[in-house]
């Protein structure tokens, strides 16, 4: 019997042993309980994972973009018939829904990730879009959606105009010089 401590002990070859795994149970519940709460927080919503888009672990993967004329939304729906998916503006809301279809299989399912069923997904925007120029395409499983800016909120360019110079410059008149 050693009395040497637990870490040191040698092995055959003289190489150090590995210190064995301390079990500490307040350390696991605690983690179970942190992941506990992530998920009933994704699960109602309140996720902080969240964006302003409304990006949840249940819901489909979003992209969000903005350039100088309009939002692009593009959204992943792989397996989803785009005359099966219905897009609607709401004042500032992109609202995007429809159905994941399910796959007919004939052997016995081992696994499954992928969603199915109904879905319906929310996107709030700025509310500087004009919701009557909504462009929507779909291509190869991806739902892009261009919500265009409204006209008057657009940048516009202000060119800074330059004055000659006076010599008695506004703000500068009644100064003295200190000698």
């Amino acid at each position: 019997m050693s009395i040497a401590p637990f870490g040191s002990r040698r092995r055959g070859g003289g190489q150090l042993a590995p210190v064995p795994y301390r079990w500490d149970p307040r350390r696991e519940i605690d983690e179970i309980n942190s992941r506990f709460g992530q998920l009933m927080r994704a699960f109602m919503g309140e996720s902080p994972a969240l964006t302003t888009a409304g990006v949840s672990p249940l819901g489909p993967p979003i992209d969000v973009e903005e350039t100088e004329n309009a939002y692009i939304v593009d959204i992943d729906l792989p397996n989803v018939d785009p005359s099966d998916v219905s897009l609607e503006m709401r004042g500032e809301e992109l609202r995007v829904s429809g159905t994941f279809q399910q796959t007919d299989r004939g052997g016995v399912v081992r696994r499954q990730n992928r969603q199915t069923g109904e879905f319906e997904y929310a996107v709030d925007l700025p509310n500087d879009v004009d919701p009557e120029r909504v462009e929507a395409t779909y291509t190869n499983g991806v739902l892009t959606v261009s919500v265009a800016k409204a006209r008057d909120a657009q940048p516009r360019r202000i060119e800074i105009q330059r004055q000659a110079a006076q010599q008695g410059q506004p703000g500068q008149q009644g100064r003295r010089t200190a000698r």
